[in-house]
């Protein structure tokens, strides 16, 4: 999960501050999930859902069927 948000975040060009932020997070919550040091809470994987597209089954499986076009393109 750690490499795939990391990868969508720089798809989007974002750092992570910027990314968390967006998302209504702030990058020291963001920053354990993005490292691999803390699994993905459901109210964060929800709040990078509603801000970016990601779908919970990319999110936490990694099922890319449901991205949207530019991110899907991009992996």
């Amino acid at each position: 999960m750690a490499a795939r948000l990391k990868r969508v975040r720089e798809i989007l060009g974002l750092s992570k501050k910027d990314f968390a932020e967006r998302a209504g997070l702030t990058e020291q919550t963001y920053g354990p999930f993005e490292n691999g040091k803390r699994d993905l809470s459901l109210q964060s994987a929800k709040a990078l859902r509603a801000t970016y597209g990601l779908p919970l089954e990319f999110l936490y499986f990694g099922k890319i069927d449901d991205l949207p076009t530019r991110i899907s393109r991009a992996l």
